[in-house]
């Protein structure tokens, strides 16, 4: 593992927006987050005029609509409630994450902060796309990846896929809020303890080896993004964004991407629990041990011997570390 996380000012311009920006206040037994510095909020407008945004609305949009009622629509467009995603509903997961993208470029990567949350709870039905987009293993995540690809079809149903980079800035951009980015990581907590669920316990050699690193790709990039927000803020307020974070991550959620077993919960159990034991002053860097811990509780729940999984924890790690050095050059921390 690299360097523990210090506090190194950078010169890059802040990214907030919104006035006074509170976010998820319940998570924190009721604790006030500000999360703005005086800059004017940004990015509802412009969003509420894109056409590709407005088309992927259809009829809940409304050029008159506020940020919040934005992020309502946002929701119900890309499949808020549960069951199978359709096609017209991953065509607009992609056309909304293209049009944040790209209002993010024009204005200064800010994403108001009425629409952070409603983002990061859209995107959790799609866990499953964030994942493999974010590795960049899957050739038909690559082959799909341009602006006018529309989502497909396989066995496990309709899927859509970005540019790496353009889902990255997305992702970091709506984890200014601490709510938001425990949604999405606790989103793929849950499909990555599905994921080892459902393996064999006969599953050995190459099969092995890869089984842990989709996970271990994803993570890493939340890891690199929760060291780029808290690289921009002062201590009093970068201990209030993590303690919110901690507060919700140890918190049961509901798999929106894959069911749950006995198996799943037992490893997002063990990693919540071991939330609790991470002092203080390292908590960021304990994010950091969640691929490993999780492949280690799927391996002695298993039984499987510790040397035939010697190789795969360490691919684990090697492919963790690359996510989280690529995530954080592609944001440009320091």
């Amino acid at each position: 593992m690299s360097a523990p996380f210090t506090d190194k000012p950078r010169s890059r311009r802040l990214l907030y927006g919104g006035s006074a920006a509170l976010t998820a206040a319940a998570l924190a037994g009721g604790a006030w987050f500000f999360l703005d510095r005086g800059q004017a909020a940004v990015g509802c407008d412009t969003l509420v005029n894109d056409q590709r945004l407005a088309s992927a609305l259809g009829s809940h949009h409304s050029s008159e609509m506020d940020c919040k009622e934005l992020g309502a629509a946002v929701k119900t467009a890309t499949g808020g409630g549960t069951g199978p995603r359709t096609k017209a509903q991953a065509d607009n997961m992609k056309q909304i994450v293209l049009a944040v993208s790209d209002n993010l470029d024009n204005n200064d990567r800010v994403v108001a902060a009425d629409l952070r949350l409603p983002l990061a709870e859209a995107l959790t039905r799609y866990t499953d796309d964030i994942e493999k987009a974010l590795y960049g293993l899957d050739s038909q995540y690559d082959s799909m990846a341009d602006r006018d690809d529309p989502a497909w079809q396989d066995e496990t149903g309709f899927h859509f896929s970005v540019f790496v980079n353009e889902l990255v800035d997305v992702l970091r951009a709506i984890s200014e809020d601490p709510a938001a980015y425990a949604v999405l990581r606790n989103a793929q907590t849950n499909w990555g303890a599905a994921q080892f669920a459902s393996l064999p316990t006969s599953i050995k050699g190459n099969t092995l080896l890869l089984a842990p690193t989709g996970n271990a790709s994803a993570l890493g990039t939340y890891d690199a993004i929760a060291v780029d927000v808290l690289r921009h803020k002062d201590a009093s307020s970068r201990d209030r964004w993590t303690d919110l974070v901690y507060a919700a991550l140890r918190e049961p959620t509901p798999a929106a991407s894959a069911p749950g077993s006995a198996l799943s919960e037992r490893i997002t159990r063990s990693w919540r629990n071991s939330l609790a034991k991470a002092p203080a002053g390292q908590r960021i860097d304990h994010l950091r041990t969640q691929a490993s811990l999780m492949f280690t509780t799927w391996i002695e729940a298993v039984g499987m011997d510790q040397a035939q999984a010697e190789s795969a924890q360490e691919k684990n790690r090697r492919t963790g570390e690359s996510a989280y050095g690529e995530t954080i050059r592609r944001l440009g921390t320091s």
